[in-house]
């Protein structure tokens, strides 16, 4: 008996609602969870970060069964051109990016090398490549096929890094992928497009079933290995409905169907780079977070996302298959309405304008001295091999974030570094300060401002850090805290390294 793609829609769904607690379990035992105590963290409390294991276990599973029992969906994950078949491989060697990441944070060079490298292997098996791009119906643009090849690439990749990026709130990222992938299931059912049908019918069904778990109050994110398959799997599905006769793409269908993640995206590189930053430093000034800041509760800023999201999918859906003055007539609508909504979460507002651009070439120099000072002390931090220069990699943190002093207390159990979580009055084996030596002499207390963290790793506590700033500030910044974040990041692994090789203290 073949199933019928409602009946393994159904068994993704529950598939999914089984997988994932059992999941979760494994995620709290082995420590992967998502610490609260984090400067760009909303939630309260830890929580397990593994859930794109459940979503993809499930999907791989739904799509094998398909793939051995329906002919159709046979014919294209093993027969002469398995296109599924590497699109799921792919998925695979992406997902193991993503959960390397959750282990240790990858530096974003090597995630992006791991990416393009997997997914240049899929766009070539699968031959997801064009030579030719339809933009509202009024022609095309024709280019060779190695630029196609590229751009394929770099879309899926895109793709990939947006929906990760997003993922900031409860069920925002999942639901925002289900809503784009509702416009793509509905455009190939309707373009007979066999493959992209069963792949994101499925798909849904398996992100319905962790929505669950994941939508507000969630007990289990994604994880980077989740986001990241979500939209490297998004990516691959709407670029194959994309294609039109001819080998043509449909430019405007794959943009309009993830407007919202694929925005905030672009809109997240050029803030960080105007102002100085590496456009892969984290922040809080995505549209959710926008959102928030305007008086919009968790639960309402991820509906109101939603929402967004799926209107993007009904016009992607009316955009595939319009024609030419309905076309530009939905774009311009579309356009304006999505320029009003981002003029209201406060984009398109340049302040720096006003200030001029002496001021802003000048923050630009102050935040890189800064980024340029933390990212030395991270690089220092890796290439110790025992705590002696510690004091060193403060000294240089301490140059680009101007504390006056620090003090970093490691935590031990029986000489070796590290103490339970749950250990009340921790071991500290060693005490390493550092002092600016240019800021010596009497300083008002009314001007000291005292900022402690912990040195946590996935399943040790290693001790804590105390800063003291001297330059009258009252609180600190969430890129402030982000940067610092970087250098507790990289004293854990540190530590973790040393405890592995059986440092004594």
């Amino acid at each position: 008996m073949t199933p019928s793609i409602y009946s393994l829609f159904v068994l993704g769904a529950v598939l999914t609602c089984v997988l994932t607690p059992l999941v979760r379990h494994l995620a709290l035992q082995k420590g992967f969870v998502d610490c609260p105590q984090r400067a760009r963290k909303v939630h309260q409390q830890a929580t397990p970060r593994l859930g794109g294991a459940a979503i993809l276990l499930s999907f791989l599973a739904v799509m094998s069964i398909a793939g051995f029992s329906v002919p159709q969906v046979r014919e294209l994950m093993w027969g002469s051109n398995p296109v599924l078949g590497f699109i799921l491989l792919g998925s695979l060697g992406v997902f193991v990016i993503g959960f390397l990441d959750d282990l240790a944070r990858l530096s974003p060079k090597v995630k992006l090398f791991g990416e393009f490298l997997f997914v240049g292997f899929v766009v070539w098996g699968a031959d997801l490549s064009f030579s030719s791009v339809q933009f509202l119906g009024f022609g095309s643009i024709d280019f060779p096929d190695w630029f196609g090849f590229g751009l394929a690439c770099l879309w899926i990749v895109g793709m990939a890094n947006a929906i990760n990026l997003i993922d900031g709130l409860d069920g925002l990222a999942s639901g925002i992928t289900l809503a784009g992938l509702l416009s793509v299931a509905v455009v190939g059912y309707l373009g007979a497009i066999v493959g992209v049908t069963w792949m994101s019918t499925l798909l849904i069904g398996c992100l319905l079933g962790f929505l669950v778990f994941n939508s507000r109050p969630a007990s289990i994110f994604l994880g980077d290995c989740g986001s990241l398959t979500l939209g490297y799997l998004a990516g691959c599905m709407v670029l194959l409905a994309s294609f039109r006769e001819g080998g043509g793409l449909d430019g405007i269908f794959p943009v309009l169907a993830f407007a919202i993640p694929i925005m905030d995206c672009i809109f997240a590189i050029f803030r960080r780079i105007m102002k100085g930053r590496s456009p892969f430093s984290p922040d809080m000034e995505h549209f959710h977070h926008r959102l928030m800041a305007k008086g919009l509760t968790h639960g309402k800023a991820v509906l109101a996302m939603w929402s967004a999201a799926f209107c993007c999918s009904l016009v992607a859906i009316a955009a595939a298959f319009g024609k030419g003055d309905q076309l530009f007539a939905v774009f311009v609508f579309f356009g304006l309405g999505g320029f009003i909504l981002l003029r209201y979460l406060g984009y398109f507002r340049f302040e720096f304008i006003g200030e001029g651009l002496t001021t802003l070439i000048k923050d630009r120099k102050s935040t890189k001295s800064v980024e340029l000072a933390i990212k030395e002390a991270e690089s220092m931090a890796v290439g110790l091999d025992s705590l002696e220069r510690v004091e060193s990699c403060i000294q240089k943190a301490g140059e680009g974030m101007q504390f006056h002093e620090a003090e970093v207390s490691f935590y031990t159990t029986n000489g070796r570094l590290g103490t339970d979580f749950h250990t009340t009055y921790p071991s500290i084996g060693k005490v390493v300060r550092w002092e600016d030596p240019q800021q010596n002499g009497y300083f008002s207390r009314d001007k000291e401002f005292v900022a402690e963290f912990q040195i946590s790793g996935r399943n040790f506590s290693y001790g804590k850090i105390r800063y003291v700033f001297m330059d009258g500030r009252s609180s600190l910044s969430v890129q402030d805290e982000v940067l610092l974040e970087r250098v507790h990041d990289a004293f854990a692994l540190l530590a973790g390294r040393l405890r592995k090789s059986d440092y004594k203290v």
